[in-house]
């Protein structure tokens, strides 16, 4: 599979960059839930029973490469063939040749978004709706202020713990935004407070933010849960 962009030379040889195929899924759900388990304050809307939550992102997933407006990279280890980390790219409208095909290689037989997605709502068993309605409601309300679907949209980064700081992430990044820059494009992004400062150092810059009072909320967790708003300029070429 071609990518619509060249490995950064920084990238250990260790490493290979690819697209994600359908056949990825289950690693996918994996690593999903494996880094964000890592700030729990990240999980306050989520399931306390994984396999509710692994059920859900299979499902979400499953939706998400079947949207033609989509892109999903991943880095694996040569080695072991483990995944070390993977993105989620929202591609605006006018603009999706130029970050490469659409995950052509789903089988033709591959569900639909429409038959995936549940006519209400999707909510992963077990998960208190009103908490998930704060959550999503709360990002679809900032994405639409920002006019966010008319930027590249880093949707989801995940990074096994297990490979942290090992440039995977960067690696994915770099190029997509460097393409972003090629069409003048602005890049958006929703950061958790850890995400935050690797973010800044791509040049992103908080413009916004939602809070969320976590003890109101959930009774369990204390203290403001705060995700930033992170906008990049593109750079001049």
């Amino acid at each position: 599979m071609v990518l619509p962009f060249p490995i950064p030379s920084f990238l250990s040889s260790a490493f290979s960059i690819s697209r994600c195929t359908i056949a990825d899924v289950d690693d996918l759900a994996e690593i999903y839930y494996c880094a964000f388990q890592v700030d729990r304050r990240n999980t306050f809307w989520w399931s306390e029973d994984k396999e509710a939550m692994m059920t859900w992102m299979k499902r979400r997933i499953r939706k998400k490469m079947a949207d033609r407006s989509t892109r999903h990279f991943k880095v694996t280890d040569v080695q072991s063939g483990e995944m070390v980390a993977f993105t989620r790219w929202d591609i605006p409208e006018g603009h999706e040749t130029a970050f490469g095909a659409w995950e052509e290689d789903l089988p033709a037989n591959s569900a639909t978004p429409s038959a995936i997605t549940p006519p209400m709502i999707d909510i992963p068993e077990g998960a208190q709706p009103e908490l998930c309605l704060e959550f999503f409601n709360a990002l679809s309300v900032m994405s639409e202020k920002q006019n966010a679907k008319e930027m590249l949209g880093l949707s989801l980064l995940c990074t096994s713990p297990n490979y942290h700081r090992r440039g995977a992430a960067k690696a994915m990044m770099l190029p997509m935004l460097a393409l972003a820059d090629t069409r003048g494009l602005k890049a958006y992004l929703e950061a958790t407070p850890d995400g935050k400062p690797i973010y800044e150092k791509l040049g992103f810059r908080e413009i916004d933010q939602l809070n969320f009072d976590l003890e109101k909320l959930t009774g369990t967790f204390e203290g403001i849960y705060k995700i930033s708003i992170m906008v990049r300029e593109p750079k001049p070429i």
